[in-house]
């Protein structure tokens, strides 16, 4: 399963893109500029039950769980008077890229993947190709945390980061053309 870095990554690169959409960056509008930061914390969120619960990808790495941040997320926009569809889209692929993320990474503890279907079945999933590397969790064990985990984190860098790219380009040039038309 990817590291903290591999989800920051693809949140940022999510907040970035939603930049881009017409209405939601404009000059003047404060809110936007913490898009990337909240899209890096969604992206980071179902990675909670390791505080909280006694196992690890189950409900909050689930579609009830993208259901409910949509949820959530549609009424603050409401409250807040955002773009109650841009801001819900936002939300759910930020939330969303960390299932995909994990569904793509190896998995090498039992049960092997992620519950995705959940509340429709408590079934695991996992794509079987291992695109990213399993994060090292043995505190103890000092060098292997670092070096595994630093190796880790550059793969999943290597991986997302020219999606990375695509999305920050995206987001300075197209709010570029879409702020000269609307002047």
């Amino acid at each position: 399963m990817p590291s903290p870095v591999g989800h920051i990554i693809a949140g940022v690169a999510t907040g970035w893109v939603t930049q881009a959409w017409p209405g939601v960056s404009r000059p003047g509008r404060a809110a936007a500029s913490s898009i990337p930061f909240v899209c890096a914390l969604l992206a980071l969120a179902p990675d909670v039950d390791l505080l909280l619960l006694a196992s690890h990808r189950t409900v909050t790495h689930s579609l009830g769980a993208v259901v409910a941040v949509a949820v959530v997320t549609a009424g603050i926009a409401r409250w807040r008077r955002w773009p109650v569809a841009a801001s819900v889209a936002m939300a759910v692929v930020a939330v969303g890229s960390h299932l995909v993320l994990d569904w793509l990474g190896r998995d090498p503890s039992a049960p092997v993947g992620i519950m995705a279907l959940w509340p429709f079945s408590d079934r695991y999933y996992v794509s079987g190709v291992d695109l990213f590397m399993e994060v090292s969790r043995r505190y103890w064990m000092f060098d292997e945390i670092v070096a595994h985990n630093a190796k880790a984190a550059a793969r999943e860098m290597a991986l997302i980061g020219p999606f990375a790219a695509a999305a920050w380009y995206a987001r300075r040039n197209w709010g570029q053309v879409r702020i000269s038309a609307d002047q």
